[in-house]
């Protein structure tokens, strides 16, 4: 029997086959009285094990993969099939929490989702929209533990209907492509979507950029309706991937790039203190929009923004541009964290080749002499991706600094020795507290440094340990002595 035809509605509760369902888990250990089980393991061993102490504690049902064949063995339990378990517990979810924000927008991207999701929220805020943003930074108004950019459905269903009835209508939410491929925003109606840009990452799961660029995609041909409308930068995102949006000619489009796009960019320039400013051209006419950003990608995250701040809300497009001056930038995102006499010092989270590239690129227009840059590379991730971000470093920096950056399961030296390989220049210092240290101390007149890949991020993953860390308060502390 289907998992749909199977859940019905008792006097606005949820039953399967007269059983009430209290919860909804994937995880045998959450398990309590009333629960409906989704047995996501797929190994026969483990999979009889979980069952077991998920019958133990109480669930009235179990949800398996049309693989599994050791099912049999439990006759006291309602056994249902599943063909595709993670969009069925995703659309389950939608049906147990039912109650959610009228306005969900969902933007995907290899970079600049967070500062996208964060602009849009501030730019509904200061039009008087009570909202909120779901993401990498997590929950903006109410407590969470998740510590994925795109929440398991579980969670992100008990959230969503949370934020709904605290009265926040209007949400938006970081749509990864590991969420994306896991399904785990299947079952939400979802009023709009933004495709930021793509460059490689993610590799060691996706295996391709073209499975990779699939995945993405899916969330304008399979998850956005027809009535829905979808933003794209095509400024960021190769020429060649742009015939997806024949596939979804459908649904309303807002194309942000050069011609032939719905707002054409037609000019980028610095005004008043070094901030980005941008020349577009919409509906035929010439509108200038100040930016409070030095880099040119937050600039163009900002006007994506405003482009999504104005779907099923009051809210026009000139209004939502002229909010951008006032938006604050996001913890991490090319931020200026601090000046040492006439240098700089910017803390990015940019951990691909391309965010590395953008904002070397950016930030030397603003340099009058040398770029510094330190910078690691996360373990168990795409390795390809190493020698590339070394690539980018020996050529759009004057000083390179290789340290730790999440080494995970993976030999830090082993990921470093990786790094060195590109140039002989770059100088090699584990520990990432020195290696800032160390670029700092060789700063001088006019240079400016660039630190990479923690961004906001408070930890250093090493194995199963978190070491407590930050590119910010390490930047303070060597300051303030």
């Amino acid at each position: 029997m289907d998992i749909s035809e199977s859940l019905e509605f008792k006097k606005k509760k949820l039953f399967i086959q007269n059983n009430e369902i209290t919860q909804i888990s994937k995880d045998s250990r959450d398990v309590i009285n009333g629960s409906l089980f989704f047995l996501i393991e797929e190994n026969p061993t483990l999979g009889k094990k979980y069952i077991e102490q998920a019958v133990s504690k109480g669930a009235v049902a179990v949800v398996v993969s049309n693989s599994n064949n050791f099912i049999s063995q439990f006759d006291n339990i309602i056994i249902l099939k599943s063909a595709s378990m993670r969009k069925d517990l995703a659309k389950t979810c939608s049906k147990f929490y039912r109650k959610y924000p009228k306005n969900i927008i969902a933007v995907t991207g290899t970079n600049g989702k967070t500062s996208v999701a964060k602009f849009t929220e501030q730019i509904w805020s200061n039009n008087g929209i009570l909202s909120a943003s779901i993401g990498t930074l997590g929950n903006s108004k109410i407590k969470s533990n998740d510590a994925l950019t795109t929440p398991d459905p579980i969670s992100l269903h008990k959230q969503l209907a949370e934020l709904s009835g605290a009265n926040y209508d209007n949400v938006i939410i970081e749509a990864s492509s590991h969420g994306l491929n896991q399904s785990r925003i299947d079952g939400l109606n979802i009023s709009g979507a933004a495709f930021t840009s793509f460059s490689r990452d993610h590799l060691d799961y996706h295996k391709n950029m073209i499975s990779y660029f699939n995945v993405k995609k899916r969330l304008f041909t399979e998850l956005l309706p027809d009535n829905g409308t979808a933003v794209i930068n095509k400024y960021m995102i190769p020429n060649k991937y742009h015939n997806f949006v024949d596939e979804i000619e459908s649904k309303k489009i807002i194309s942000i790039g050069n011609k032939n796009s719905t707002i054409v960019i037609e000019k980028i320039y610095r005004g008043e203190g070094q901030m980005i400013n941008l020349a577009c051209n919409i509906n035929s006419k010439l509108v200038n929009v100040e930016t409070p950003f030095v880099a040119s990608f937050q600039a163009i995250n900002s006007l994506i923004a405003a482009c999504l701040s104005t779907i099923n809300t009051n809210i026009s497009l000139m209004d939502s541009l002229n909010t951008i001056p006032n938006l604050n930038n996001v913890i991490g995102r090319l931020e200026r964290v601090a000046s040492k006499g006439n240098n700089n010092i910017f803390v990015d989270y940019g951990h691909t080749p391309d965010a590395i590239k953008s904002a070397l690129i950016e930030l030397r227009q603003v340099t009058a002499n040398r770029l510094f840059v330190v910078f690691g590379a996360g373990g168990d991730r795409d390795i390809g991706k190493r020698v590339l971000m070394s690539a980018v470093a020996a050529k759009y920096a004057d000083y390179v600094v290789i340290t730790d950056d999440n080494p995970r399961t993976e030999d830090p030296s082993k990921i470093r020795s990786e790094l060195m390989q590109n140039s002989e220049k770059f100088i090699e210092i584990s520990d990432r507290g020195e290696a800032i240290s160390h670029a700092i101390s060789k700063l001088s007149i006019d240079d400016n440094l660039l630190i990479c890949g923690k961004g906001h991020e408070r930890y250093i993953q090493y194995e199963d340990r978190r070491v407590s860390f930050s590119d910010h308060d390490t930047v303070y502390d060597i300051l303030s002595k």
